[in-house]
């Protein structure tokens, strides 16, 4: 928590701010540790205030000894503000309406754009612990679903099944709505899960991630349901090269869009125009988070960045396949956090 606040303040410093006020709550809890739903930080280079109301006063304390804790009903961040010539503030994320108000009291509001974003992309090594945790679940309630899953089981029932194992294996949240897409279904990329039973000679694609202390999961998994026809087999070869390939390629340095390109172009010599998003995103306290790997970020890679590498192809109304892994760049390459197999699976 010091080494975060100490870089925000460094930035502060060298940006001319001497305060900056915090509503968004995965910000809140990056530079405080609270959990609650409802706070302001006010982070000066001197002081650290948290306002929040009666409900979350004790458990404030408790979590963020750092902080002065403010009570909002005794008083409002906007009196401290005067105090201050140059307040930066997350127009990303602030509302209108609290602006105006900010803005009654203080000096002068400078909007940070993505600046807190673009700290939380490199990931010091208890997030990276919390991540792989939070991947190690999902890697675990998949082993345990392919030993349940079986022909004539709706979607529902496969995502309920994933959910229920990771909630029972210390996750505290699902990190977003459990894809399962079999069949026809496999081309809709977040074909989130049906009534629809599962068949003999189908793919099934589950798309599924969880929380653990806060911070985020993401696999994509295709297993077959009994034999499958050879064009099927070769779909999913082609997805899979794409995707170790990519893999491959990743370390600090490489152009984020240069490992997009390389999996689209491996799709699209085999499959023009089946592969229509990015390759992968960030992740970490929110489900997407920079950088992105698409055609569209020529940024390079850094170490400490967590990205998803997830290639897919989707062929309408024949099937889909996605495999996707969580990676740590390094300066060597990357560490793989996924662990479940790749080759495919039949139950």
């Amino acid at each position: 928590m010091e080494k975060k606040i100490a870089k925000l303040r460094n930035y502060m410093a060298e940006s001319g701010l001497d305060s900056v006020i915090i509503k968004d709550l995965k910000n809140v809890y990056y530079y405080s540790g609270y959990t609650g739903t409802s706070a302001y930080l006010l982070i000066t280079l001197v002081h650290l205030y948290l306002f929040t109301d009666f409900r979350y006063i004790e458990q404030s304390q408790s979590q963020c000894p750092m902080y002065e804790i403010c009570d909002v009903a005794k008083v409002k961040i906007e009196d401290y503000l005067s105090k201050y010539a140059n307040t930066g503030f997350e127009n990303l994320s602030i509302s209108y309406n609290d602006y105006l108000e900010l803005n009654k009291k203080a000096n002068k509001l400078i909007p940070l754009g993505d600046k807190l974003l673009e700290f939380r992309s490199i990931k010091d090594d208890g997030e990276i612990s919390n991540i792989q945790k939070a991947e190690e679940i999902g890697d675990s309630a998949f082993e345990k679903l392919l030993s349940y899953a079986k022909e004539g089981m709706t979607e529902r029932e496969i995502a309920l099944f994933l959910e229920f194992e990771m909630k029972k294996l210390g996750a505290s949240a699902l990190s977003f709505d459990t894809i399962v897409a079999s069949g026809a279904r496999g081309a809709l990329p977040h074909g989130v899960a049906t009534d629809k039973k599962i068949s003999r000679g189908e793919l099934v694609t589950v798309d599924f991630g969880c929380v653990y202390n806060g911070y985020c999961s993401d696999m994509t998994r295709t297993f077959a349901v009994g034999d499958i026809l050879d064009k099927l087999g070769k779909i999913y070869e082609t997805v899979l090269l794409a995707q170790t390939t990519s893999l491959d390629m990743i370390k600090s340095g490489v152009k984020a869009s240069d490992v997009h390109m390389n999996a689209f172009n491996i799709i699209q010599e085999k499959y023009p125009n089946t592969f229509g998003h990015g390759l992968g995103h960030g992740l970490g306290l929110d489900i997407h988070e920079s950088p992105n790997l698409s055609p569209r970020n020529e940024k390079p890679l850094k170490c400490g960045n967590v990205v998803t590498v997830e290639p897919g192809i989707y062929i309408p109304h024949l099937a889909g396949v996605r495999i996707e892994d969580v990676v740590v760049v390094t300066d060597k390459g990357c560490k793989n956090l996924t662990k479940s197999p790749k080759n495919l699976i039949f139950i």
